[in-house]
């Protein structure tokens, strides 16, 4: 038997999302969307190309959907409208939709997992070993920030010859 290639079909970005059109969403959905939408403006508001792919897995009969992939910086995007680790709408379940999609994806992609605020260190040493960056919104706004972006502020100046005298 013959292994047959996954369907990739790429798609506009916000054209299809995998949930129901029919009935209104559960409140965690609207706020996973919302927070989907923000880090979409965040990411064309730096001119990054983002889209969206619908995926068939080989000899599967149900439809994968990515629903956010940043193009420039090669970055898998799923968010998680909530700071919980069990549930059908956690973090875990968050986890393993990156780890899905991440498969039919080219190689190096960066999987990132938008929340909508700052993740404890567990919950960041827990992306950290599954290779995922938590980022989160500054403050309401839609600015994004992650702990490694913090980082980066944060380290002083490099001066290859010392510091400039004032």
């Amino acid at each position: 038997m013959t292994q047959q290639e996954p369907v990739i079909e790429q798609v506009p970005f916000g054209s299809h999302f995998d949930y129901p059109a029919d009935r209104p969403p559960p409140p965690y959905e609207r706020e996973r969307r919302e927070l989907l939408a923000r880090y979409g403006r965040f990411a064309q508001e730096r001119d990054h190309v983002i889209t969206s792919y619908l995926i068939r897995p080989s000899s599967a009969t149900d439809q994968l959907v990515v629903e956010l992939f940043d193009a420039t910086n090669s970055q898998l995007v799923v968010t998680c409208a909530t700071l919980q680790r069990a549930g059908a709408a956690g973090v875990w379940y968050s986890i393993g939709t990156l780890a899905d999609l991440a498969r039919f994806l080219p190689s190096p992609t960066r999987n990132i997992l938008v929340l909508p605020a700052e993740p404890s260190s567990d919950l960041d040493g827990l992306c950290a070993i599954r290779s995922i960056t938590p980022v989160w919104p500054v403050d309401g706004t839609d600015t994004f920030t992650s702990h490694q972006d913090q980082a980066r502020r944060s380290e002083p100046l490099f001066y290859p010859n010392g510091e400039p005298s004032l």
